[in-house]
C-alpha cells in the first residue's frame, strides 16, 4: 500500500514473521526493485520518499535525534526499501552519521528493521564496489563503514542475525575474507569481546584466569552491558549450528590469504591475515567463555577430523577443541579427583592423551617424533594459559576495587535507597562469585601440575637425537606456532618452559633451548605480519624477565639454576674406565652472566640486521618487537647506542619514503631516550677482564699460538711466491707489448711523420714565446 502505519506494518509482520528469512528477503527484493518501477503511483511515492529522506538526513544531527527520527519512522512505515537505501548512501559517505542514525531508528516497526537487515546485505554485495582499494593496501572506506553501521545496529536493536551470518559463510565459501570484517564487528558489539594487541599487563592477567575474571577485567568493555545481545548472538549462532561452519571457514581463510592470491600487495595480504586471525580467535573465544555453549562444544568433531578432513591446522584445531578435551577429562575421573588425591585425574589425563597422541603422529613425518614425544605435543597443545598460571594478585585486586566500589555506593547520597541496595547486592554477589572461581582455579591450577610431573620424563625421553635436535624440534613444532597465536598463548609459552625447567624434564637443557631462541630472531621476525611480530615481541619479553631475574639475584640463580639439569655445562666422564659415572659441571653464575650478554648481544645484532634489509616487513616487525621487549631489553650502554645509531638511520631515510616506518621509530627512540638513565656499563652487565701486556706475551709464546704462527707464515711465503710469479708474468707481457708498438711505429707513413715535426716545431716556438715574455 501506498500508504501506510505503524499498526498496519505490525500486522504485516505477524504474517510475514512465519516466513524463513530467505523467502522474505525474496519478498523485499521484489518489492524494491520490481514494484516501484511498474505502477505509476509507485514512481511518484518513491520520488517523495528521496525527497523526505533527503531532507531529514541534511538535518539530522545528534542534538535532534528525536524529532527527526520520529519522520524516518514515519516514512519508513510505508516505503522502508526506499529510505533505507538513502540512509546507507549517507553512511558510507559520512561516518559521523553512525551513531546519529542508530539513535534515531528507534522508531522503526519490526517490519522495517526486517527489510533493513535485506537493505544492509544488498549494499555489501554490491557488485559495482570494490572491498578493496586498488591502488591501495587497506579496505575501501566504505566497507570499513558499513561493518561498523552493522555492529551498531544489530546491538542495540532485536534483528534477526541469521541472513547476515550465513552471507558471511557464502563469502568466506567463495575465498572472500574480506567479509569477516562485518563478523568482527557484529561480535565486538554484542558481546563486548575485543582482539587488540595493545592489552595491558592486567588485562593479560585477567585472560589466565576464568570467566568471571575475564569477563570483569580482561577487555575494555565490561561484558555486563552486553547481556541483552549477547544472548542474541548466542541463539543465533545455535540456529541451525552456523558456528561451526563459520570457526572453520574462518580458519582456513587464514592459508587461503597467503597462498590463494599471488596478485595481491605483500602488505594487504599481511593485513588481511591478521582480520582473519583476530576474528577466529574472537568468535572462538566468545563460544568459550559463555557456559551455555558448552554443549554446542561437544558437537565438534575429533581432532583428527578437523586436521585430515577439515585441513584445520594444529593450532586452530586445539583451540577449538580444548574445552572439549578438559570436559572429558573430568567426565571420565567424574567428582573423585582433588588437589590432595590427584591420581585419578592424572589417570584420566593420561588416557585421554594418549588417545590424542595417537592422532596427531599424523601431522608430521615420524623423525619429527624421534626427537619429541607426540605425548608432549598433544599436552603442550591441550593445555591453556588458566591451566599452568594463577593470577590470584589479580583475583585479590579486583575483589578489592569491587570492594571500593560498594564503600562508594553507601557513600552516596544521591542515590535511592532501593537503588543503593540493588546495586550493593550485585556487588556482593560478583564478589562470591570471583572467590569461588579462584578457589576452582587453584584447585585446577594442582591438578595440571600434578599431571605435568607424571608426564615430564617422556617428552624429551627419545634416544635417537641429541639435545640440540630435540629443542629445536620443540621450537619448531610448539613454542614458535604458538607463541604468534594470540598474546596469551605467547605468555603460556614463557610459562611452558619455566614449568619445564621447574620441574627439571629429563634431557631437556634449558641453556640450548635459550641460545637456539636468540640465535633464530631476525629469521622468525621476518616472516612475521604486524601482529605475529607483537606477539613474539611479548614472548621474548617474557623470556627475557626470567632471566633478567637469574641474572639480578646471585642467590636466586643458585636456588633455581646452580644445580639445575637444565644448566648442565660439561659432561665428562673418566676416559679410562669403562661405563665410569659421569662428571656434571653446572653452569656457575658469573658464566652465566657472561651468557647473558652474549644473548643481548645476538638481539641486537638480530635487529640491526633487520634495520639493514631495507625491507618493509623486516624494519616494521624490528620496530614492532623492540617496543614490546623495552622493559628488558635493551639494558647495556653499548647495545643501546648500536640500536640509537640504527633508528636514526631508519628516521633520515624514511621520512619522506615511508612515513609510517618514521612514526614508528620516532616513538620507539623517545621511549629508548627515556630509558637512557637506567642503561648499565657492559662491566657491570658481567665481568669483563682487561688486557694487559704480560697476558698478551704469554698468549703469544704458547705453543697453540706458536704452531698458528708457524702455519701464518707458511702461508704467507707461499703467498709471496706466489706474487712474484705473476709479477714476472707481467713484465714479460708488458715487453712483449713494447716491441709490438715499436715495430707499429717504424711502419708510419711519410706524411704522419711531418705532422709530427710540424707539431714539435710549433711546441717549440710557443716555449721561445714564453722565454722571451719571462
Amino acid at each position: 500500500a501506498v500508504v501506510s502505519t505503524q499498526s498496519t506494518g505490525a500486522l504485516n509482520w505477524e504474517y510475514m514473521q512465519h516466513f524463513p528469512y530467505h523467502i522474505r528477503y525474496r519478498l523485499y527484493a521484489k518489492w524494491k526493485n520490481v514494484s516501484y518501477s511498474k505502477n505509476p503511483l509507485l514512481m511518484v511515492t518513491k520520488a517523495e520518499t528521496i525527497h523526505a529522506s533527503r531532507y531529514i538526513l541534511k538535518r539530522l544531527t545528534k542534538e535532534n535525534v528525536k524529532p527527526f527520527g520520529r519522520q524516518i519512522g514515519r516514512v519508513a512505515h510505508c516505503n522502508p526499501a526506499v529510505i533505507f537505501d538513502q540512509i546507507l548512501f549517507q553512511i558510507q559517505r559520512y561516518d559521523n552519521l553512525i551513531l546519529p542514525i542508530v539513535n534515531a531508528l528507534k522508531y522503526l516497526g519490526l517490519l522495517s528493521l526486517d527489510v533493513l537487515s535485506y537493505c544492509i546485505i544488498e549494499a555489501l554485495s554490491d557488485p559495482e564496489k570494490s572491498k578493496q582499494k586498488e591502488e591501495d593496501t587497506n579496505i575501501s572506506w566504505w566497507f570499513q563503514v558499513l561493518a561498523t553501521f552493522c555492529g551498531h545496529i544489530y546491538k542495540k536493536y532485536n534483528i534477526e542475525l541469521s541472513g547476515l551470518l550465513q552471507y558471511i559463510v557464502n563469502q568466506l565459501k567463495a575465498n572472500k575474507s574480506t567479509d569477516l570484517l562485518i563478523l568482527k564487528e557484529v561480535i565486538q558489539r554484542m558481546s563486548g569481546i575485543e582482539i587488540s594487541e595493545e592489552v595491558t599487563e592486567s588485562q593479560l592477567e585477567a585472560v589466565c584466569g576464568g570467566p568471571v575474571l575475564l569477563a570483569e577485567a580482561g577487555f575494555f568493555t565490561p561484558i555486563r552491558h552486553t547481556e541483552r545481545s549477547n544472548q542474541r548472538l548466542q541463539e543465533s549462532l545455535g540456529l541451525n549450528n552456523i558456528w561451526l561452519p563459520l570457526c572453520i571457514l574462518a580458519s582456513q581463510q587464514r592459508h587461503s590469504i597467503v597462498f590463494g592470491n599471488d596478485e595481491r600487495h605483500t602488505k594487504l595480504t599481511a593485513r588481511l591475515y591478521d582480520q582473519c586471525q583476530d576474528t577466529f580467535t574472537q568468535l572462538g573465544q566468545f563460544l568459550t567463555t559463555n557456559p551455555t555453549n558448552n554443549q554446542s562444544l561437544k558437537q565438534l568433531p575429533s581432532f583428527e577430523e578437523l586436521s585430515t578432513m577439515y585441513h584445520l591446522h594444529a593450532d586452530s584445531a586445539f583451540f577449538l577443541l580444548r574445552t572439549k578435551l578438559q570436559d572429558q577429562i573430568m567426565i571420565e575421573c567424574g567428582k573423585k579427583c582433588t588437589p590432595d588425591d590427584p591420581q585419578p585425574y592424572v589417570d584420566a589425563s593420561q588416557k585421554i592423551i594418549s588417545q590424542l597422541s595417537d592422532q596427531v603422529k599424523l601431522l608430521y613425518p615420524p623423525k619429527v617424533w624421534d626427537k619429541i614425544s607426540p605425548r608432549l605435543f598433544a599436552t603442550f597443545w591441550s593445555l591453556s594459559s588458566p591451566d599452568i598460571i594463577l593470577p590470584s594478585e589479580r583475583y585479590t585486586t579486583e575483589i578489592q576495587r569491587i570492594e571500593a566500589a560498594i564503600k562508594q555506593v553507601n557513600d552516596n547520597e544521591d542515590l535511592a535507597q532501593r537503588r543503593k541496595d540493588k546495586e550493593i547486592e550485585r556487588h556482593k554477589d560478583l564478589i562470591t562469585k570471583l572467590k569461588e572461581e579462584h578457589k576452582a582455579q587453584e584447585t585446577n591450577h594442582k591438578l595440571v601440575l600434578a599431571r605435568l610431573e607424571a608426564e615430564k620424563d617422556v617428552w624429551f625421553a627419545s634416544t635417537n637425537s641429541t639435545k640440540v635436535d630435540a629443542i629445536m624440534q620443540f621450537l619448531q613444532v610448539c613454542i614458535i606456532q604458538r607463541s604468534m597465536f594470540t598474546a596469551s598463548d605467547a605468555i603460556y609459552c614463557a610459562k611452558f618452559v619455566e614449568l619445564c625447567h621447574k620441574m627439571q624434564a629429563s634431557n631437556f637443557s634449558t641453556l640450548i633451548y635459550f641460545d637456539r631462541i636468540f640465535s633464530d630472531v631476525s629469521h622468525i621476525v621476518t616472516n612475521c605480519t604486524d601482529n605475529e611480530a607483537s606477539r613474539y615481541g611479548r614472548f621474548l619479553c617474557e623470556t627475557l624477565k626470567g632471566i633478567s631475574r637469574w641474572h639480578k639475584d646471585k642467590s636466586l640463580y643458585e636456588k633455581e639454576c646452580g644445580k639445575s639439569p637444565g644448566f648442565v655445562h660439561i659432561i665428562r666422564g673418566d676416559p679410562s674406565s669403562d661405563g665410569a659415572k659421569k662428571i656434571e659441571k653446572y653452569l656457575d653464575y658469573e658464566n652465566f652472566r657472561h651468557v647473558c650478554c652474549k644473548w643481548h648481544f645476538k638481539l641486537t645484532k638480530a635487529m640491526v640486521f633487520c634495520f639493514d634489509s631495507k625491507d618493509y616487513s623486516q624494519i616494521r616487525n624490528g620496530l614492532t618487537v623492540l617496543n614490546k621487549i623495552l622493559p628488558e631489553f635493551p639494558v647495556v650502554l653499548n647495545l643501546a647506542q648500536a640500536l640509537e645509531k640504527r633508528i636514526a638511520k631508519v628516521k633520515e631515510e624514511e621520512k619522506s619514503v615511508r612515513p609510517d616506518l618514521y612514526a614508528l621509530a620516532m616513538g620507539y627512540s623517545a621511549q629508548l631516550n627515556s630509558r637512557r638513565t637506567t642503561f648499565i656499563a657492559e662491566d657491570k652487565f658481567h665481568h669483563v677482564e682487561k688486557k694487559t701486556s704480560d697476558n698478551t706475551a704469554s698468549r703469544n709464546n704458547s705453543p697453540a699460538r706458536k704452531d698458528k704462527r708457524g702455519d701464518s707464515v707458511k702461508r704467507r711465503d707461499d703467498a709471496e711466491s706466489e706474487k712474484k710469479r705473476r709479477r714476472d708474468d707481467d713484465l714479460k707481457k708488458e715487453g712483449e707489448r713494447k716491441s709490438a708498438e715499436k715495430k707499429v711505429k717504424q711502419d708510419v707513413s711519410p706524411k704522419t711523420k711531418a705532422n709530427g715535426v710540424r707539431d714539435r716545431d710549433s711546441e717549440t716556438d710557443e716555449n721561445r714565446s714564453k722565454i722571451r715574455k719571462k
